[in-house]
């Protein structure tokens, strides 16, 4: 409840698009999404990432960290397919512009290997696991 209530002050004080906005309603669609409110949660992530691609642009680390709070959120509801492909888009980002060894990229390896575990698929994500530890 207070994490609500404090989303909202943001957004009347600092405005619907100011990056702790932004934050703050990611925050709280985490915590919707881990308490299994799915729909509401479901609904916020795409609200901030929407806002995020087209103030930040898809490149921005705040914009990329989005996306990939809302595949975890997909990968959470057994939303497999759906988790991989964003899982897969964001880590194509952060491999060419951060480089295949930023811990940023290692992290988003390990993401899209957990959604390949989701789909039952253990030697791909054997594979992407010991990709992210070379």
């Amino acid at each position: 409840m207070r994490r609500r209530r404090w989303s909202a002050v943001r957004q009347r004080v600092l405005g619907a698009e100011h990056p702790d906005t932004l934050t703050a309603a990611n925050n709280l669609a985490l915590s919707l999404s881990r308490q299994g409110k799915y729909d509401k949660a479901d609904a916020m992530e795409r609200d901030v990432l929407a806002v995020r691609q087209r103030v930040l642009r898809a490149e921005h680390p705040s914009t990329l960290t989005a996306a990939s709070n809302l595949a975890s959120s997909l990968l959470r509801q057994g939303k497999y397919d759906e988790a991989e492909k964003m899982d897969r888009e964001v880590l194509a980002v952060r491999q060419r512009v951060l480089g295949a060894e930023h811990p940023d990229t290692l992290t988003a390896t390990d993401y899209l290997a957990a959604s390949l575990s989701g789909q039952g698929s253990t030697m791909r994500r054997r594979r992407w696991s010991a990709r992210c530890l070379q």
